[in-house]
C-alpha cells in the first residue's frame, strides 16, 4: 500500500531517542550564566539604589538647612547661625539622621553624615552668600558631598 521511501521519511520524522547529555549540558551552562547575570544585576541594583537613597537624603538635607537659613532676619552685624564663615553644629543637634537609624539628634549621636554651610558677604550690599553641604561615607569607606 505505501511506497517504501515514504515509509521511511515518516520513521526519521518520529525518530524519539531523547536527547544528548552534551545538549543538556549546554543547556545547562546557559541557564547558568543567565542565572549569574540576573544575580550579578541584582547586586549592582540594591548598590545603586543605597547610594541614590542616601544622594537624595543630602540634597533634602541641604535644601532644608538652605530654607531655615533664608528664613532668619537679616541683621547687622550677623550672629549665631547666620554669623560669616564656616559652621559645622555637632551631630547631636543639626537637624538631620546621621545614622539613618530614624531618630534625629538623639542624645550621643554618631553617624557617616554632616551637615555645614558657610556664610560670606554677598557681592551687592546687604547680601550673603550661602553655601550648605552634607558628606557621608559610602559603604565602602570614600565620601560623598
Amino acid at each position: 500500500m505505501f511506497n517504501n521511501t515514504v515509509v521511511k521519511k515518516f520513521e526519521k520524522w518520529t525518530d524519539n531517542q531523547g536527547y544528548t547529555l552534551i545538549e543538556v549540558m549546554i543547556a545547562m551552562v546557559i541557564l547558568l550564566v543567565g542565572m549569574l547575570s540576573v544575580a550579578a544585576m541584582q547586586t549592582n541594583s540594591t548598590n545603586s539604589n543605597t547610594s541614590a537613597n542616601r544622594s537624595t537624603r543630602g540634597f533634602a538635607w541641604c535644601s532644608d538647612r538652605m530654607e531655615r537659613l533664608k528664613s532668619l532676619p537679616y541683621i547687622e552685624p550677623l550672629s549665631g547661625d547666620l554669623a560669616l564663615g564656616d559652621h559645622t553644629p555637632a551631630q547631636n543637634a543639626d537637624g538631620i539622621d546621621n545614622d539613618y537609624d530614624g531618630q534625629i539628634d538623639e542624645a550621643g549621636e554618631s553617624g557617616t553624615v554632616s551637615l555645614s554651610w558657610t556664610i560670606s558677604n554677598g557681592a551687592v550690599a546687604n547680601t550673603m552668600g550661602i553655601a550648605v553641604t552634607a558628606t557621608w561615607q559610602t559603604p565602602l569607606g570614600g565620601q560623598k558631598t
